[in-house]
């Protein structure tokens, strides 16, 4: 089954609407400074969609969490806590409580599993990228190849992409430009193709749920870091069971879902 254009559009709408821990780092892809020549393989458990979009708490407490929320609708004690900061907010406009639902809300990350260019041996691998930059324009050139009836990502004659890695923000390493390349390949010989697809780890089985006592524990000392152990709780009297303020049961977006309308306005006027 060829990648779906559908699902291309709809991650690429999600972006413009902006509406756990590690357990296996040497499945997770890390680009030295450079140039580097890549191939998106399908992903095995989701042929038509090989971007899987996870979202995760960074550094609440010191620990990464996989919001519950909203990966599968459930429970998550430090979303609630982002919702109570921002209605808060709304209703003080004290910015403290803008700054803490920042810290709190979920982050979005991309995955998706790729074959690099002389490091084959070590078979398919998940590549991290920002939702904001990398991601969106991967997208593009995945839908531009479509809309031309050429899928990048087909494993017997797709492009590879051409990234050159560079030091970004705050020195952090980060793709500066992505091309195609121009003449079609195979991910691998022909007779090799579904071993090597099914040589990447499922993306569920890299990161792993915490319990919400977790997540409570943490959230308890992100808000009161110098308390005691004995103490631990002092001060913060967090309610998880309601949100302060604004109508039951509403929740707020993640940090993400933030929508910058000139960036939407220049995007739409190039596609048209």
């Amino acid at each position: 089954m060829a990648i779906s254009l559908d699902k291309i559009n709809s991650a690429l709408d999600r972006l413009d609407n902006k509406g756990g821990s590690n357990n296996n780092q040497d499945n997770i892809v890390k680009l030295e400074e450079g140039e580097h020549q890549l191939r998106i393989a399908p992903y095995k458990e989701d042929l038509e969609m090989p971007f899987q979009e996870l979202w995760f708490h960074f550094r609440i407490g010191g620990r990464t969490f996989l919001c519950p929320n909203k990966m599968k609708n459930e429970p998550d004690p430090i979303c609630d806590f982002a919702t109570t900061c921002w209605n808060e907010f709304t209703k003080t406009k004290d910015e403290s409580y803008k700054e803490m639902f920042k810290t709190m809300a979920p982050t979005l990350r991309v995955y998706l599993p790729v074959m690099i260019r002389g490091d084959e041996d070590r078979g398919l691998r998940w590549w991290s990228i920002s939702p904001r930059t990398t991601y969106k324009e991967i997208l593009n050139h995945v839908r531009s190849g479509l809309r031309q009836n050429v899928d990048i990502t087909d494993p017997t004659e797709g492009l590879d992409l051409m990234v050159t890695v560079e030091p970004g923000f705050n020195g952090w390493l980060m793709p500066t430009t992505i091309t195609t390349a121009l003449k079609p390949t195979a991910l691998a010989p022909k007779k090799d193709i579904k071993d090597v697809i099914d040589t990447i780890s499922p993306i569920d089985s890299l990161f792993d749920y915490s319990p919400v006592e977790e997540m409570k524990e943490a959230l308890e000392k992100h808000i009161n870091p110098n308390a005691d152990d004995s103490d631990s709780s002092a001060g913060t009297s967090i309610d998880f069971s309601k949100n302060s303020g604004g109508t039951k049961g509403e929740s707020v977006a993640a940090e993400e879902d933030n929508t910058n309308d000139k960036i939407n306005d220049a995007f739409d006027k190039l596609l048209k």
